[in-house]
């Protein structure tokens, strides 16, 4: 299946207004693996998400977006979801993971990227609060995927039910769309993917072995630590070669990915993982859009500004022409 790559077309107000962020992003410390233990820098982005899912509460109560927390049963002791409802019926779901590094981060960090969706756009969100990988709890990468198959089963067995809608989306940023793409292989083996209609993954990680692109990143790289992010990768999965983290299981580049529905991949020019992205879009067996954003760094789109807008307008654009499909059918 050929691949639709499609470009952003910058503005050269846009392309100032990118250069001044990323400038800006040049004096910041870089993110890297230190044993999985969290660095004041990451403590403090934690914070910050936490403090910020109270803040988007208020925000989404206000245009009218039902919040709500939920504990669905899983193998080992259940999984908190965070469901954000629109004001009117749900004209589909989005079972969404938030990025974080699989080490910070909480199912409220892209409220504000979902916000629109919700309130204007008509669709339901569920974000998985997954385990996040930690040495001394022994909180290893099966355990986040685990609660991510739990939360993904749920939907599929109550979607139409609790939001009226069997149209499906899986979603995913980051170490988020990692997650994303092996739970949707995951579902499809157990045959509970059929209403899932699409998948959006944006600048996620498909080959924890390190894509060209990641094994090539050099200290200019923004917000990763270039230089580290091949050997920060294989300290998620510590008892494994290289050759080891290619295996499916852990790296969904090398998998059968047959049964798969249409996906939007989304990927920063700056990025370091922007091959993870390419490479995945052109092994995707059925329809597959690759939407590459100009000096978009790791992160972007939480960034806010032009870069982040016209992505997630991208994105919106993408799930409403798929609606579009499945009402033509």
């Amino acid at each position: 299946m050929t691949v639709r790559v499609r470009r952003l077309d910058l503005t050269p107000a846009e392309r100032r207004t990118a250069e001044r962020t990323n400038a800006a992003l040049a004096l910041m410390p870089r993110l890297k693996a230190d044993g999985w233990r969290l660095t004041a820098g990451q403590w403090l982005s934690n914070r910050f998400g936490q403090v910020a899912e109270r803040v988007t509460a208020v925000q989404l109560s206000r245009r009218g977006v039902g919040v709500e927390t939920l504990r669905i049963p899983s193998e080992d002791g259940g999984v908190s979801v965070r469901i954000l409802t629109p004001p009117g019926p749900a004209r589909g779901v989005i079972l969404d993971m938030h990025g974080g590094g699989w080490v910070v981060g909480s199912a409220g960090l892209n409220d504000h990227l979902n916000a629109d969706l919700v309130a204007e756009a008509g669709l339901a969100v569920v974000s998985v609060d997954y385990r996040l990988l930690s040495e001394p709890r022994g909180v290893q990468m099966q355990h986040a995927l685990a609660d991510c198959m739990a939360a993904g089963r749920w939907l599929a067995e109550n979607a139409t039910d609790r939001f009226g809608t069997d149209r499906l989306f899986l979603a995913g940023q980051s170490a988020g769309a990692h997650l994303a793409a092996l739970t949707g292989l995951a579902l499809r083996d157990e045959g509970r993917f059929g209403d899932f209609r699409g998948c959006i993954l944006v600048y996620g990680v498909y080959d924890l072995s390190g894509t060209p692109s990641v094994r090539a990143a050099g200290p200019e790289t923004l917000i990763l630590n270039g230089p580290t992010l091949a050997s920060d990768l294989g300290r998620l999965t510590p008892e494994r070669d290289e050759a080891g983290r290619q295996s499916p299981d852990v790296s969904p580049l090398y998998a059968d990915l047959h049964g798969m529905p249409p996906a939007l991949f989304v990927a920063g020019d700056l990025d370091p993982l922007r091959d993870d992205s390419r490479l995945m879009s052109e092994a995707w067996p059925t329809d597959a859009d690759l939407l590459q954003v100009p000096l978009g760094p790791h992160g972007f789109i939480h960034f806010g500004g032009s870069l982040a807008n016209r992505s997630l307008a991208g994105i919106r654009l993408w799930i409403e022409a798929r609606l579009a499909a499945l009402d033509a059918a």
